[in-house]
């Protein structure tokens, strides 16, 4: 039983194990906030079954239908009619001036956005859901999707607009702290040119697996020391700007308006001040000890001597 349950995780994309996470993490009644990519029936279908609703961003192509009313009298040959007609929702977008408007907090600032509702139907004909076409000044139109049709369009920009912050901390850990550059691979694990094709657990010993789940531990430590070292990085960019621009070893034309330095430069300030750190610590600290180990140089190895 627990190899076929392996095998048939394994055979899972990955819409429907986002989906799965999220049911088994969240309590019911909460709202979740997902990419263009995770807007699919896969998703919605488990998450009204648990009581979740969605946010997220479907394409300027998408296609809905409107609701469908059957005529009344008697029905004629073949199966039911459940869909209402096609509505391509990139056709409903109205000039601006047209348009509600609301001063909404997005991205650090108050933005003045235009938007249109509609309840269709998109994923399934007896569970309509909420389209809300926004287009901001200067840029181009979008449409979200909430499942949850009572909440206002305003809400549903906002809280699609913190994803940008998500977003933008997934780009830190990635090109700053390198908090995904681990590879997955083992000794025990077959040499091969490509990309492994066989991963299900289910395959090997328990020493294999033993192995593979000590390995993903590993990488899940590695990510949250770097998400705690990113989080240190921003408290010390709000809580101590002016000593970080002190000891900011390079030279800017212009500062930012806000005076608040990026996480960026506060890793350089830091690693410009690492070696007079290091030398008025306690030199108990196993942080020094490992440090000292790394750098230190190696023996030059004793050449024989030549006689003559």
């Amino acid at each position: 039983m627990a190899l076929n349950r392996l095998r048939g995780e394994a055979q899972l994309s990955l819409v429907e194990k986002m989906a799965a996470l999220c049911i088994a993490f969240m309590e019911r009644g909460s709202t979740v906030i997902l990419d263009a990519y995770y807007a699919s029936g896969k998703v919605l279908k488990p998450f009204r079954q648990h009581g979740l609703h969605l946010i997220t961003r479907v394409r300027i192509s998408t296609v809905a239908h409107a609701p469908f009313s059957p005529l009344p009298g008697r029905r004629g040959p073949g199966r039911p009619r459940q869909w209402g007609s096609e509505v391509r929702l990139r056709e409903l977008f109205l000039p601006l001036e047209d348009c509600a408007h609301a001063s909404l907090w997005l991205y650090g600032r108050y933005v003045r956005v235009c938007y249109q509702c509609f309840e269709l139907y998109w994923d399934s004909p007896d569970e309509p859901v909420l389209f809300v076409l926004t287009q901001l000044p200067g840029g181009k139109p979008i449409i979200l999707l909430a499942s949850d049709v009572t909440l206002p369009a305003t809400e549903v920009i906002e809280a699609y607009g913190w994803r940008f912050k998500i977003d933008l901390s997934f780009r830190t850990l990635v090109h700053l702290l390198g908090g995904f550059g681990y590879r997955f691979w083992l000794k025990a694990m077959d040499s091969t040119g490509l990309w492994p094709q066989n991963l299900s657990l289910g395959d090997h010993d328990e020493s294999f697996r033993h192995q593979v789940t000590r390995k993903v531990e590993a990488f899940e430590r590695f990510l949250h020391l770097n998400a705690m070292a990113f989080g240190v990085l921003q408290v010390l960019a709000l809580e101590m700007p002016q000593s970080v621009w002190t000891h900011f070893p390079r030279w800017f034309r212009t500062l930012p308006s806000h005076g608040y330095p990026s996480e960026q430069i506060v890793r350089l300030s830091l690693q410009h001040q690492l070696a007079s750190n290091l030398a008025e610590s306690r030199q108990s600290l196993l942080l020094t000890k490992l440090l000292a180990d790394k750098n230190a140089a190696p023996k030059a190895v004793a050449r024989p001597s030549l006689q003559l």
